[in-house]
């Protein structure tokens, strides 16, 4: 896919509607597995367009990944090839969209990033230069700490003179973007069930008829499982490498002082529209963790832990921000992310199991808002899309 390909499909995406959408295929059921971003995103296009929705979450609505993410929408370096950057730049743009039509909360502003070692840097700069091919050439720059200062004054870029800046990314406030995907559904007809976990497909013959959950049957004839780390043990797969988890602080609110995703050696951090602070870190676990992380928790065995691993990571964001001053965390959560085995988006049908379509991601923030469309079409139009070509989940079988 070159750029002048990628440019037909942004103009023919613009036109697209949903008069192509087979009638018959609207009286169908569809039931979607998974309260995350991405599954809510898919029902709310299905159920916008006139689609029956059911989506059961064996939890909460953002429960797993989504409710611990970072929250970064973006196209950045890591982002490739230009199929898979194709997708993101694709995911910005729709969210614009998803943004006037739910008014979501969204602050979009661009991002900077940097390394300390001059590999990184000199990767990063690479990295650029290819995704300068991708999209236009200014969407993505190369700048110094002088120039970054100009656009966050409160920052401290370490004296790098190799700082990505991609001017069109953003950083969602998830909690609310989930609630608003939710209210959507409902006010389209469709049904949220919580908890309800999934238990079985009951196919009559080839032909799928329900599924079973630990709520009750469920009749439907499409289902799409959108539930991440889990998706190997659900499907009886081995599409996926073990996730890895991510501690992210939210701090009470407090005055503006960041106006970008920031993204430094040993931290992540942006500010919400609301004053919020959202801080990751970058290090991940050593191995003497490994043993309390067999089970994948999501909270820390104690207090007094927590606040070792708060205190960690704030000390590294007073270094890159230093008026972060007497900052008071309001939540501490532990992120389990999803990770297809090549790193790329697993989307489309499972060949051997009829009515099934499969959508996983470690990149489900910024993907959501596009995967909704794309999936609402390719299920209600009955048709395959170039777009998704490139990550079917039949490459792994």
């Amino acid at each position: 896919m070159n750029r002048r390909h990628f440019s037909k499909i942004l103009a023919s995406l613009a036109l697209s509607g949903t008069s192509n959408i087979d009638s018959t295929i609207l009286k169908e059921k569809i039931t979607i597995i998974g309260g995350g971003i991405l599954g809510l995103s898919i029902g709310y296009q299905l159920s916008k367009a006139g689609a029956e929705v059911t989506l059961i979450e064996k939890d909460f609505l953002g429960s797993h990944a989504s409710g611990s993410s970072f929250s970064w929408i973006n196209a950045s370096y890591d982002k490739t090839p230009l199929s898979y950057n194709t997708l993101a730049q694709l995911g910005i743009r729709a969210y614009h969209q998803l943004q006037k039509e739910l008014n979501l909360d969204i602050k979009w502003g661009g991002s900077l990033e940097w390394f300390k070692s001059e590999k990184n840097s000199k990767r990063l700069i690479n990295n650029v230069r290819l995704l300068q091919s991708y999209q236009d050439p200014l969407a993505i720059q190369i700048i110094n700490h002088d120039q970054a200062s100009e656009l966050e004054h409160f920052a401290n870029f370490q004296h790098s003179q190799t700082i990505a800046y991609s001017i069109h990314e953003g950083a969602m406030n998830t909690v609310s973007t989930i609630k608003k995907f939710s209210e959507g559904i409902k006010n389209n007809g469709g049904k949220i069930i919580f908890p309800a976990e999934f238990k079985e497909l009951v196919y009559k013959g080839n032909t799928l008829n329900s599924i079973k959950t630990s709520v009750g049957e469920i009749k439907t004839n499409q289902v799409i499982f959108a539930c991440g780390t889990n998706t190997d043990n659900i499907l009886n797969s081995k599409m996926m490498r073990p996730s890895t988890p991510g501690i992210i602080l939210r701090t009470k609110p407090i005055k503006p002082i960041i106006n970008r995703v920031i993204v430094a050696p040993g931290i992540h951090i942006h500010q919400q529209n609301n004053g919020r602070l959202i801080i990751g870190e970058q290090r991940g676990p050593g191995i003497q963790h490994d043993e309390r992380l067999i089970k994948k928790p999501k909270k820390f065995p104690n207090h007094d832990f927590e606040k070792m691993h708060q205190n960690r990571i704030l000390t590294i964001a007073k270094e890159i921000i230093p008026e972060l001053n007497n900052l008071e965390v309001e939540k501490t959560t532990i992120g389990w992310r999803p990770l297809p085995k090549d790193g790329k988006p697993i989307v489309g049908p499972i060949q051997k199991l009829p009515g099934v379509y499969l959508t996983v991601m470690h990149s489900g923030i910024s993907l959501a808002g596009i995967m909704g469309q794309l999936v609402k079409e390719e299920i209600l139009e009955a048709r395959t899309n170039k777009l998704l070509e490139d990550f079917r989940p039949s490459r792994f079988t």
